[in-house]
């Protein structure tokens, strides 16, 4: 018996012809609040993202498509490229992922479920193979990223502070089976 999955979604590297939709989604009112507190420019944009886009940072920037549309941003790095995250988060090995919806009308959607879900198996693993277990944080009272990273297989670890903002720190390992 087959089963409706939905729109599909897929992934694929941030490219620089993407930044001015980033520019354009970080400065959307609904990731003002847990992504990007500050109005952000598309000079800041450029460098900040264009040095992943051409591989001189060890983070791995990505779209999700919806349908071929672009849905969100994603990203995935090892800890031990990022040892000052890795001391914050109190974790030594693993992958970390970061990501938001961009377009508003899809959260609460189920979406962002199967996009990390999806991200994590088809991509952050894929491209880091030794590594058995993947990070995720939310702030405390994201309550909806916190119940999307649950549903993609995350189980909460600890709370933290990161930038003075109490946070959840959330593990899945390599493999976890999820509804996504």
């Amino acid at each position: 018996m087959a089963h409706d999955l939905g729109p599909e979604i897929s992934y694929r590297p941030l490219e620089e012809r993407d930044l001015p939709l980033m520019v354009d989604w970080l400065n959307r009112p609904h990731l003002r609040r847990f992504y990007q507190p500050e109005p952000i420019s598309a000079d800041a944009v450029a460098a900040k993202y264009a040095p992943r886009i051409r591989g001189e940072v060890p983070t791995l920037s990505s779209l999700a498509l919806l349908d071929g549309a672009p849905l969100g941003y994603l990203q995935c790095y090892r800890l031990d490229d990022w040892p000052d995250w890795a001391a914050t988060i109190g974790v030594e090995h693993g992958v970390a992922i970061d990501l938001f919806i961009g377009e508003p009308a899809l959260i609460g959607s189920g979406l962002g479920r199967r996009m990390l879900a999806g991200y994590v198996e088809g991509v952050a693993f894929v491209r880091f193979p030794d590594e058995q277990l993947c990070w995720i944080a939310h702030a405390l009272d994201n309550h909806a990223a916190r119940a999307g990273s649950r549903a993609a297989g995350f189980t909460p670890v600890r709370e933290f502070l990161e930038d003075g903002v109490p946070s959840v720190l959330l593990v899945r390992q390599r493999g976890t089976r999820t509804e996504a």
